[in-house]
This record gives C-alpha cells, sequence and structure tokens, in this order.
C-alpha cells in the first residue's frame, strides 16, 4: 500500500489500495498504519492477488468475529479463499466446531493451566539463569521464542530434543518475506516437513500410546466415531500453528516495551502486582493478529459490498486501539481498569489456549525481571517487524 491515504482506485465505490499484509517493516509501522487506516475509513479493497475485502472499523471487525453464519472459518487467510491444507477445529464451523472445543476443554480449562504453573516457572527460569550472566542477548531467540515453545512439545508430548528444528520450521512457515521466498517454496517445503513429522507421531501414538495431549485426543469421538488419522493430522498442524508463534512473539512485544518504557518497567520490579494488567495492556496495544473470514452471503461490513464467497480481512488492532472503546488507546496504562481487549479474537473461535498463554506471559514477565531487572535496547540496531503476524524479527537488550 501506499506510503498516503490516497487509494490507487475505487472498486465497488470503496478505496481500493495495493495492501499487502505479508511485507514487513519497522517496529511498530503495521500497528500505526492500522490507527491510519481506521482514521480514514471504515473498509477498503486490497487489490494484490484475486483481492480481497478489509474492514478498519473496530465494532465491525469484532461483529464479524462474532457472526460465524455469515462469516465463515473454513478458511482464515486471506490470500486463501480455498486453502490447501485443513486446520482442525480452527477451520470448522459450529457445531462441529463446537464439539471439538469441548473435547479440547478439558487440556486448555483454567484448572488444567494452573495446574502447569509450576513446570512453567522452571523452564522459564532455567532459560532465564542461562542468559542472565552474559551481560545482553538476542532476546528472541535466546528465551521468547524457546520458552513457549518448549511448553507446548511437552503438552503435545514431542521429543525436547527437535526443538530447533521446530523454530526453523516456525520461521519458514510464518516470517519469510517476499524477497525470501518469492515462490512459495520454501513455506511449502516446511509445511511438508511439517505435515510428514505429524504422520509419523501418529503412527507411532497408535502403537504406543503416551500420557500426553496427541494420546489423548486419539480416544476421543466427535458424533460417536473415532477420530481417523486426516482429521487427527489437520488438528496437529493447527497445534503446531498456534502454539508455537504467538506468545514468542507477545513476549517479545513485553520485552521491547518494558525496554522502551522504563518507568513502567521500574513500577513492576518495586510492585509485581502491576504485572497482570500490564501484559494484558500489552496484548491490546501492540495487537498482531489479523484473521480473515470467508462470506457464507452478500453482505455489506465497513461500507464494503462483499460477496459470498469472498475473503474479508478483520485485523484485531483497529478494535483494541480505538479511542471510541479506550481512553488513550495506545498508552500501556498498568491501572486500567477496562481491559476487555479482543487479543485473543472474539466469538466462538476465540484463542482456545488462551488461558495457557496468559500464564506463559504472566511467568515469562514475572521470572524475566526477578533476574534481570535492569535492561535497555542495544544501540545501533535497526528493528523491524514481520508482515502477517506482526512479531519483532531480532530484539537485542544489555544490562
Amino acid at each position: 500500500m501506499s506510503a498516503t491515504l490516497e487509494p490507487d482506485d475505487i472498486h465497488d465505490g470503496v478505496p481500493a489500495y495495493h495492501f499487502d499484509n505479508r511485507l514487513g517493516g519497522p517496529v511498530l509501522s503495521h500497528q500505526h498504519r492500522w490507527d491510519e487506516m481506521a482514521r480514514a475509513h471504515s473498509g477498503f479493497r486490497s487489490t494484490v492477488a484475486r483481492g480481497y475485502w478489509v474492514v478498519t472499523d473496530g465494532p465491525a471487525v469484532q461483529e464479524a468475529l462474532q457472526d460465524w453464519r455469515t462469516f465463515s472459518n473454513t478458511s482464515v487467510t486471506a490470500l486463501e479463499p480455498d486453502p490447501r491444507f485443513l486446520w482442525i477445529p480452527e477451520m470448522l464451523d459450529p457445531p462441529l466446531h463446537t464439539k471439538w472445543r469441548r473435547l479440547l476443554g478439558r487440556d486448555f480449562s483454567p484448572n488444567a493451566v494452573a495446574a502447569r504453573e509450576t513446570e512453567v516457572r522452571q523452564v522459564a527460569g532455567e532459560m532465564i539463569d542461562r542468559v542472565r550472566d552474559s551481560g545482553g542477548a538476542d532476546v528472541l531467540d535466546e528465551f521468547a521464542r524457546r520458552f513457549p515453545t518448549l511448553i507446548f512439545m511437552r503438552l503435545m508430548g514431542l521429543p525436547e530434543d527437535d526443538l530447533a528444528t521446530f523454530l526453523r520450521w516456525v520461521h519458514d512457515l510464518l516470517h519469510l518475506s517476499y524477497g525470501e521466498d518469492p515462490d512459495g517454496a520454501r513455506q511449502m517445503a516446511a509445511m511438508n516437513a511439517v505435515s510428514d513429522y505429524f504422520e509419523e507421531q501418529i503412527a507411532l501414538r497408535r502403537q504406543a500410546p503416551r500420557d500426553d495431549l496427541l494420546s489423548r485426543a486419539m480416544t476421543w469421538k466427535v458424533d460417536g466415531e473415532a477420530i481417523g488419522d486426516r482429521d487427527m493430522h489437520a488438528f496437529c498442524v493447527l497445534m503446531f500453528q498456534a502454539g508455537f508463534d504467538t506468545v514468542p512473539i507477545s513476549i517479545g512485544w513485553a520485552l521491547y516495551h518494558f525496554a522502551t518504557h522504563p518507568e513502567l518497567r521500574e513500577a513492576i520490579v518495586a510492585d509485581p502486582s502491576l504485572i497482570a494488567t500490564s501484559v494484558e495492556e500489552i496484548l491490546r496495544v501492540y495487537s498482531f493478529v489479523v484473521p480473515a473470514r470467508k462470506a457464507t452471503k452478500d453482505v455489506e461490513i465497513g461500507g464494503c459490498p462483499v460477496r459470498a464467497g469472498e475473503m474479508v480481512m478483520l485485523p484485531l488492532a483497529v478494535t483494541n486501539r480505538d479511542p471510541q472503546r479506550f481512553e488513550n488507546p495506545l498508552e500501556v496504562d498498568p491501572h486500567r481498569r477496562a481491559t476487555n481487549h479482543i487479543a485473543f479474537g472474539s466469538g466462538p473461535h476465540r484463542c482456545l489456549g488462551s488461558h495457557l498463554a496468559r500464564l506463559e506471559l504472566n511467568v515469562a514477565v514475572e521470572e524475566w525481571h526477578k533476574r534481570i531487572p535492569d535492561y535497555r535496547l542495544e544501540p545501533g540496531q535497526e528493528l523491524e517487524q514481520h508482515g502477517n503476524m506482526y512479531g519483532i524479527k531480532s530484539l537485542r537488550l544489555a544490562w
């Protein structure tokens, strides 16, 4: 999209831009772009590929996420209205989606997550201890990406020796720029590798079940039928996509914010009770997830005349940074009383793992500041963020 807000064209009476959300940019550039677009209009047309609609009205985004009958999850990527891979249960609509959620809820309920806190805290502490005496590090590579990924691998019962391989796959699947992978070959190779990996893991569990989520899932029944290998494979691919990127990105934004706002860092060190609200505020202010939905019928939303079968992008940032919803919306306020953000989504597909994510984020911030309370951005680095999901590419801190 051009640097100005002048549209490239008009499409069905709506501004049209060559808007490509896959492109990276300077740190916070994506969030600031959404602020500008939300001030300019309620929606626009992207002319990238086959084209899709983008809603920039905060309330309309939340309404669409809640209206699964009109905005279906059968595709969740704006550029892929007919996806090659199925992710279960994310790409299912109710009532089948509800049945899967109910089964998964046993492992992701508040009580189930709380039972893992000791383990989560131990893993975080051990990883931070490895870098504490180094005087500085790329905290994304050394901590933010490794910590929640290892927790999730344990939950799924995957070999911890595969951690480095998983991190490489996540990078190739989610964070390659167009210049790095113009034909999508590296991304497809990573997806095929992930697919093959889980086929092997499923076969191993069929032969010898273990005490892990993957083995338990194989005992479930949906509508009285056992879950076959195909659906189990689609479930595993979703767990991979959902479990290995969102929390690392959130931890990265938290450490970035505290490094650039020393007064808040000093406040949470002096009073750790401020951490929980600060974490919620960071999730809200740095919203990085941009879901999409497929229209099931002709509908108008955000001024966009959407036709059945077309894709609609629904950036969470325009809701979470909406000045009509939050006073001083771009400020991380540890004393804010209303923290009703939608960083975890809204409606029936609201993030199933939100309780685990919150635990990991709070533990990461608590344990980090117990060990490394005073730190800063290492000078001389140009901070950039990825496209698609707006994680920071590299974050070097010094202490």
